[in-house]
Formats: structure tokens, C-alpha cells, sequence
């Protein structure tokens, strides 16, 4: 549903079910068998999909605060790792049989998932490249800044799946405001 049909809805709603309570118009609508359970029924469901509406927002705000942040930590690993990938690059180029075992030259995935896995397998490569990785590490690259970038990555495919929940509690969140705005346009 467009925002704007929602809240034009619930206006609509809102003035019809609350309208049709006071004294001068409930005897008229009871005349053609409306009776003030019916009423109170329509009050009922209008507060249900103003509550689920106000869930629908909240679940969507959250999703957002998600992916801001899983967005925010991937540009600070893809800056480290590309850094680092340029010096392993670097250091290791009068070195064909290394680049080759730690993988130096396939294409970066695009897709945010795959590339995580592939960047944490490029690490695992180098990690076991002891004497390599001791040859580099005058470039500030060590085990522990390699693996200190392992983990922020790990937290960043939990920071992606946390996103993707949200994004899918705030789809099931305009579902059931969906469904409770289609009653109470029946109603």
C-alpha cells in the first residue's frame, strides 16, 4: 500500500468509526442495524492497525539502523583490505608461486557475502604463508592485524545477517498492517 492511501484510509477510518458513536448519529445507524458492538468492533480494529502501523515504522527503523551499520563496517573493511591487499600485492610480485597459492589476482566478488568469504579465505592463504607474512610484516601487516581484520569481517557477516532479519520482521510487520488495514476497509 502507498503511504499516502494509509494515511488517507485511517483518516477516513478513523472520522467514519469514531463519528458513528456520538448520540445524534448512533440511533440513526441502530435504525439499519448497526448496534454499538458493531461500532465498538470498528474501534477495536481501527486502534489494532494504528498499533501494527506504528510496528510497521519501528521494524522499518530498524532495518535501516541495520544495514547503516553493516554498511558502515564494510567500508571500514574494504578500505583495510583493499590497504593490505595492495601491499601483499607488492611485496610478493618477484614471487609468481605465492600469488598463485594465496589467490593474489581473482576478481573481487561483487556481491557483499561472497566477497567476505573470499577476503577471509585471501587471509587464511597469507596467514599460512609464514615466512612471507614475516617478510611483510615491516609493512604493518602481522598475524594479529590480519587476524584482528578476520574478525571485524566475521562481525560483519553477522552485522549482514542481523540486517536482513530486520528487513525481513519489518516485510512481516507491513504484511500484518496490510492485512488489518484490507478488514478494516471491509469493515
Amino acid at each position: 500500500m502507498v503511504t499516502k492511501k494509509i494515511a488517507q484510509t485511517l483518516k477516513e477510518q478513523r472520522v467514519l468509526i469514531f463519528n458513528s458513536s456520538k448520540p445524534e448519529i448512533a440511533p440513526l445507524l441502530a435504525q439499519m442495524g448497526i448496534d454499538e458492538a458493531h461500532l465498538k468492533s470498528g474501534e477495536e480494529l481501527y486502534n489494532k492497525v494504528i498499533a501494527l502501523s506504528d510496528q510497521q515504522k519501528k521494524e522499518d527503523q530498524e532495518a535501516s539502523l541495520a544495514f547503516d551499520n553493516s554498511f558502515e563496517a564494510k567500508s571500514n573493511c574494504v578500505i583495510r583490505c583493499d590497504h593490505n591487499r595492495s601491499i601483499i600485492k607488492m611485496a610478493s610480485r618477484k614471487n609468481p608461486d605465492l600469488q598463485q597459492r594465496i589467490k593474489m589476482f581473482i576478481p573481487k566478488e561483487r556481491n557483499i557475502e561472497e566477497w567476505i568469504n573470499q577476503t577471509l579465505n585471501f587471509y587464511n592463504l597469507v596467514l599460512n604463508e609464514a615466512s612471507f607474512l614475516a617478510s611483510i610484516s615491516k609493512f604493518g601487516i602481522t598475524t594479529e592485524s590480519l587476524t584482528t581484520d578476520k574478525n571485524d569481517l566475521e562481525a560483519l557477516k553477522t552485522l549482514r545477517n542481523e540486517a536482513l532479519a530486520e528487513t525481513g520482521q519489518s516485510q512481516e510487520a507491513t504484511r500484518l498492517r496490510n492485512v488489518k488495514m484490507d478488514d478494516l476497509e471491509d469493515y
